[in-house]
This record gives structure tokens, C-alpha cells and sequence, in this order.
């Protein structure tokens, strides 16, 4: 075998591994299109070598002229694929030279295929021998070059201009990166460019005779730029190890704080997660986990609690919160917390979720124990209020319950006459009826005080609230001689709130404010409830009470657990009341009135301000 073909054919050999390497880099990672274009370089100048050692072997003029027009196809997709590597790799080449060059060499190629023999030739009438490292090969003798020729020429001088430019815009960044590129492929590019088109140009038109020698030069700037991408891959395992070594480091410091980390990439729907994300979902260490295993762990009542806050956090660009419920096989139901972002392309579609999940099964529990402990305290504050009401709301039960015997006995004695009153007789069934709504509605108010119950919110009345405490207290007040004053407009917005519970805050207002002017003579014990409508977003309710005021060091402590300035108090009523205010997205403070006493303000949202 020949030295020739022993080269050529192992150039070709070089190039198609290489080719099939790079392909496989792209085929891998559908994102390395620098890869890809490689790839088509080292693939097309594999198909240039074997043409070439087609000519150098050839026995007549049509033979050589046959290989030469197939030369032109890999040699279409070796340009083309150099200017887009350029483009790719280097960053830089300007736009229009590169959209020329290629719509150059397509012209080329069609009109290549078009002709009787080949683009570059009109006609060959004779091939040549010559000797050639050590042995004899064919070479163009004489042939008459198409008048097209010139258009190849200017491709090849704009594909020289074009990685030239794009060589100099990367020097002129003036990083060592960028210059070592600049100078490596760029220069290596060029050199072997310009040394492959001249020597191809001076056989074609006939001003000397060799061989075509594109695949040595070619084969030189390929392994030029398979060097560089070789150093960005070796660079990049380098990272690749510091970022495992990183991740490792991150995870334990995870796990040391309970935290479990989670990535999904929505391009590939692959998901990574920590071991200790996996415990939590109850996933197995070497278990695939994909958007549906994920999802069937969610509880079902929690998964549009979830999805809504996703689906919020890819609108707004915002960080995402969400607590929700996962069943696992392995144990009960825990409650987990998660939070993190989400990453979307510039056309707005999702790239990524990236969250940090804990279990709080624990701070759940805590938090349902201190619910039932506030539901507990609040319970015995309504039940001990209603102690105090006690003989006031005896003596409120005992006047319809007169009122009810003594119309009994009335009727009682109308109906032992030979010829009862019909008319009269209905007047005191109506009055009984009367009499017993009255007292119905005071055990009703009882029953729903004393019941323990969880917060119900619905919309509410405040007419209602201060009329369900002006009737459980009014006899109170009466045996107290205070008056009494509530006033509620009918035109007063909705509010949404538990009634039970409000009606607790208010009675216990109330009652604190008659306990303060128990001291202050009998005409001037005074209690106002009043209610207005606060900018159309919340209503005010006001307690104002006639006595001295609260001291000025007392002011800021009176709603704190425990604190006290009754003789038999426990100090839990006003921190209670602030504690189910605040529940209901409203307000409860105190201040001194300019005349005296002391004003308790609540503020509740209304309907409307509430959606707002």
C-alpha cells in the first residue's frame, strides 16, 4: 500500500473518530451545538479525504473530474459547519458575512451538480503524473476553468475575512481566555485556511501542478480546535468534580440543619434530590422519581394548595411557600414545609423548580396543642364571665318566667267562666309566646357561650354582636346601676367573624368597664358601645366607660397574660380578647378619653376589605 493512501486514508480515519465523539458529546447534551458543528467538520473533512486520494488515483481526466465534483459535497458542509462553529464557540463573526458565505457555497454546490462535469472545470482534457512522497500520482494536465470560478475564489476569501474578524473581537476582549481562543482556533483556523485555498486556487487555475491538498491543512485546524474543546471538557469535569465536591458539602450542612433539597429540570423532567428529601417523601435511596411519584405522596387535599402556589410563583417570578401533607409507605402522615423559586426561560416557559423542604410534623402538633390550650382558656373565660352574670341572668330568666305563669293563670281563670273571652284569651297566648322567645333567646346566647367550640367564621352583623351583648347584660348593669348605651347602625358593612367569640370580646369589655366605675357615684356610672364604619374597609366598635382612666405605666401592660389590677382577677380577659381580635385580621387597644374614663377600640375588616 501507498504512502498516499496510507495518509489519506488515515487523516479520514481521524476525522471520523473525531466526528463520532463529538456527536456523541451532542448527543448526550442537546445544548452543545459547538460539539455538533465539530462534529460536522470532522465528519466532512473524513468525506474531503476520501475524494482526494480518489483524484490522486484516478487513470483519466473524467475519472478526476468525477471525484472532483463529489469533493465539493463534504467540502459544502466543512465550510459551512467552520463559519457556524465560529459563530458558536468563538461568540463572535459578524452576522451578514456569515448568512453570505453560506448562501455562497450553496450557489456552488447546486450549480456543482448542475453541470456536465464540475463547478470548477468546463472541461478537463488531460491529467498529469507526478511523483508525490515517494510515489506517482494523477494531477490535472490541462483543462479549461469555468467562468464561475471567481465566485468560489470570494467564497474562500470571505470565509478567511470572517474568522479573521471574529479572531480580532475576541482579542480585543483582553482576557487570557478569550485571546488564547482567539489566537488557538481563530489563528489556527486562518493559517490553515489561507495555506488550503492557495494551494487549491493555484491548481485550478492552472498555475501549478499538484495534488489538491485541502484535507492536511484542514486535518491541522481541526486538531487545533478539537484541542481547545478538549481543554472547555476537561475544564469542565474539573467543575463538574468541584461542584459534586460542593454539592456534598451543601447536603451535609442540609442535613445537619433538617433541611432536604430538591431540583426538577422541566427540560429533561428529571428530578435530583438529597437523601434526605427522599426519606421525607419516603422514597427509596436508588428509587426514580418523576412528577407523578412526587404528586401521589402529596395528600389530596393539600396538591391544589400546592399546585396554586407553583403556578403562582411561574407568574410572578416570586419566591414560593407552601405547607402541605405527604402519605408515605413507611409511615403516617407528616407535615413538611417548603420554599424556593422557579427558573423560566426568556420566553416565559418553565426551566426549573428548585425548593428546600423540612419536616415540621412537630411545630404542627405544637401549634394544634397551643390551639386547643387557647381554645381550652378562652372556654373558661367565657365560663367564668358568665359566672359573674350569674344572679343578673337569673334575675333576666325570671321576668318572662313570671310573666309566662301569671298569663297562665289568667288564662287559667278565663276559661273556668261559663263564656271565656276568645279575644282576650289569644292576647295572653301571644304574650306567653312572647315571654317565651324572650327567655328562649337568653339560654340560647348561654348555651352558645358555654359550648366549647372551635372558631366558625360567617358573615356577621355588628348590630347583632351589640345586641346579644346588651341583652346578656343589661340586667347586670341594671343591678349595677349603670346605663347602659348601645348604639349600632343598621347601615354598618358585614364583617367576617365567629359570633361566639366576639360576642366573648365584647362582654368582657363591657365588663371590665363596669368593674371601673363601680367606685364612681350611681349617676355617673356610665358604659357607651358605639359602632361606625371605618374608610368602607373595617368597623370600629368603641367601649367607653365614665371612671378615672387607666394610669399612664399601666397602659402599655394591660392586654399582657397574667397582668392584673383586679383584687380576685386572673389577667387573662384582655389578652384573650386581643389574642381572638387578632384571629379575625383586626385590632384591639386601649387609650384614655380626653373627659375621663377609659376607651377599649376594636377593629374588625369588613367583607369587602377582607377580599380586597
Amino acid at each position: 500500500m501507498s504512502y498516499v493512501t496510507i495518509l489519506w486514508s488515515g487523516a479520514a480515519a481521524a476525522a471520523l473518530l473525531l466526528g463520532i465523539v463529538h456527536a456523541t458529546v451532542w448527543l448526550l447534551n442537546r445544548q452543545a451545538w459547538s460539539n455538533l458543528a465539530l462534529a460536522v467538520v470532522a465528519l466532512s473533512l473524513s468525506g474531503i479525504g476520501i475524494t482526494e486520494l480518489g483524484m490522486m488515483v484516478s487513470q483519466s481526466p473524467e475519472e478526476w473530474g468525477e471525484w472532483a465534483r463529489w469533493c465539493h459535497l463534504p467540502l459544502f458542509f466543512h465550510i459551512v459547519a467552520i463559519v457556524v462553529f465560529v459563530r458558536l464557540y468563538l461568540g463572535a463573526g459578524r452576522r451578514w458575512l456569515m448568512w453570505t458565505i453560506i448562501g455562497i457555497r450553496t450557489a456552488i454546490v447546486i450549480a456543482n451538480f448542475s453541470s456536465p462535469l464540475n463547478f470548477n472545470f468546463d472541461s478537463i482534457t488531460s491529467v498529469a503524473r507526478m511523483h508525490f512522497l515517494g510515489e506517482e500520482i494523477t494531477v490535472v494536465g490541462q483543462g479549461v476553468v469555468s467562468h464561475w470560478q471567481w465566485l468560489a475564489t470570494l467564497a474562500s476569501a470571505l470565509l478567511a475575512i470572517f474568522v479573521l474578524d471574529a479572531a480580532i473581537t475576541l482579542w480585543r476582549q483582553r482576557t487570557k481566555d478569550a485571546r488564547r481562543r482567539a489566537l488557538f482556533v481563530g489563528g489556527g483556523i486562518l493559517l490553515f485556511l489561507v495555506l488550503a485555498t492557495v494551494s487549491t486556487q493555484l491548481v485550478i487555475w492552472g498555475i501549478a501542478v499538484m495534488p489538491m491538498l485541502i484535507t492536511p491543512p484542514f486535518l491541522i485546524s481541526l486538531v487545533a480546535m478539537a484541542y481547545e474543546m478538549t481543554r472547555d471538557t476537561l475544564r469542565a469535569g474539573r467543575l463538574a468534580a468541584e461542584l459534586l465536591e460542593s454539592q456534598n458539602r451543601l447536603e451535609l450542612a442540609a442535613n445537619a440543619a433538617g433541611l432536604g433539597l430538591g431540583v426538577w429540570d422541566a427540560r429533561t423532567l428529571q428530578f435530583w434530590a438529597t437523601q434526605r428529601s427522599r426519606g421525607l417523601f419516603g422514597f427509596e435511596p436508588d428509587e426514580q422519581i418523576d412528577v407523578d411519584s412526587v404528586a401521589g405522596r402529596i395528600h389530596r387535599e393539600d396538591f391544589p394548595r400546592v399546585r396554586e402556589a407553583l403556578i403562582s410563583s411561574i407568574g410572578t417570578r416570586a419566591r414560593f411557600q407552601v405547607q402541605f401533607r405527604v402519605c408515605t409507605p413507611q409511615s403516617a402522615t407528616r407535615w413538611l414545609a417548603s420554599h424556593g423559586d422557579v427558573v423560566v426561560d426568556p420566553h416565559g416557559r418553565l426551566t426549573m423548580i428548585r425548593g428546600v423542604i423540612r419536616d415540621v410534623s412537630e411545630q404542627k402538633q405544637t401549634q394544634e396543642e397551643a390551639e386547643e390550650l387557647r381554645r381550652e382558656l378562652t372556654h373558661a373565660g367565657r365560663v367564668t364571665m358568665l359566672g359573674q352574670l350569674a344572679s343578673a341572668l337569673a334575675h333576666e330568666l325570671s321576668q318572662p318566667l313570671g310573666a309566662i305563669l301569671r298569663n297562665a293563670e289568667a288564662a287559667e281563670m278565663l276559661l273556668s267562666t261559663p263564656s271565656p273571652d276568645l279575644v282576650e284569651l289569644r292576647a295572653i297566648v301571644a304574650d306567653i309566646l312572647k315571654d317565651d322567645q324572650r327567655a328562649g333567646d337568653v339560654i340560647e346566647r348561654l348555651r352558645a357561650l358555654l359550648k366549647r367550640r372551635q372558631m366558625q367564621f360567617s358573615p356577621l352583623s355588628v348590630e347583632t354582636l351589640v345586641k346579644d351583648a346588651n341583652t346578656l347584660l343589661r340586667a347586670d348593669a341594671a343591678a349595677r346601676h349603670v346605663a347602659l348605651e348601645c348604639c349600632a347602625g343598621d347601615a354598618l358593612p358585614m364583617v367576617a367573624g365567629d359570633r361566639v367569640h366576639l360576642s366573648q370580646v365584647l362582654i368582657n369589655l363591657i365588663l371590665n368597664g363596669m368593674d371601673a366605675i363601680n367606685e364612681s357615684a350611681s349617676s355617673r356610672r356610665r358604659i357607651t358601645v358605639a359602632a361606625r364604619n371605618v374608610e368602607d374597609t373595617s368597623v370600629e366598635i368603641a367601649v367607653v366607660d365614665s371612671g378615672t382612666g387607666i394610669a399612664a405605666d399601666r397602659l402599655p401592660r394591660i392586654f399582657e397574660p397574667f397582668y392584673t389590677t383586679k383584687a380576685n382577677g386572673m389577667g387573662m380577659g384582655l389578652s384573650v380578647s386581643r389574642t381572638i381580635v387578632e384571629a379575625h385580621g383586626g385590632r384591639l387597644w386601649a387609650e384614655n378619653d380626653v373627659d375621663g374614663g377609659a376607651i377599649f377600640r376594636l377593629t374588625l375588616p369588613t367583607l369587602q376589605g377582607s377580599a380586597s
